[in-house]
């Protein structure tokens, strides 16, 4: 098996094609960091922290990639080739990563469904299809203030209902897997109930 190359004019093209194994083995190979493997792994570290944060419910890809960047970080120590930045930012990554997984072991998505709005919301975004919808509509749809809408989403992504990313001056919305099965709950109930209530109509009638 040929070891990653880490020396790439691109590092975008690593993105996808890496494994996190296959960089382990690349950066242990290391003797001393040059600027192509350093923004490599940068762009990578980056990337796949966004990737596993935007993903509320891959617990086991954050600890993942937290053991990746401790690794990284203390490999790259032990040669002392490693400046200063990019060890910054590898630890704020697994700073956020850190966060994100304590959130994560803390969250109770079942004790948000009878909060006010959140059936509304997840309904919203269900009938949507699986695609992102922008935060500034809620506000009309639910009729509040966009304040009260931000507090709404903020509590729902914590608890790993639905994901958010920025887009402009907007944030798109969207279903995480938990947040799909509770809101193909509350449809099946709401078919239900209409069948119930066409079939009594056609009784009395």
């Amino acid at each position: 098996m040929n070891t990653l190359s880490l020396n790439v004019s691109d590092p975008a093209i690593l993105v996808d094609k890496a494994s996190p194994s296959e960089l382990f083995a690349a950066i242990r190979d290391i003797k001393e960091w040059s600027e192509r493997e350093l923004n490599s792994v940068n762009r990578i570290i980056a990337v796949w922290s966004a990737r596993a944060i935007a993903h509320p419910n891959d617990r086991e890809g954050i600890s993942e990639l937290q053991r990746l960047i401790h690794y990284t970080l203390n490999r790259a120590n032990s040669v002392a080739t490693l400046p200063a930045e990019y060890r910054y930012r590898w630890e704020e990554a697994s700073d956020m990563l850190e966060a994100r997984r304590l959130n994560l072991a803390h969250a109770d998505p079942k004790a948000q469904i009878d909060r006010p709005h959140v059936r509304e919301i997840l309904l919203y975004l269900h009938q949507a299809e699986n695609r992102e919808q922008p935060q500034s509509g809620l506000a009309e749809h639910l009729d509040v203030t966009a304040g009260r809408v931000t507090q709404l989403i903020g509590n729902l992504e914590a608890n790993g209902l639905i994901t958010k990313r920025k887009h402009g001056r907007d944030n798109l919305l969207k279903l995480t897997e938990t947040g799909q099965q509770y809101a193909e709950g509350f449809d099946r109930k709401n078919d239900t109930r209409t069948t119930r209530g066409a079939s009594y109509l056609r009784k009395a009638s």
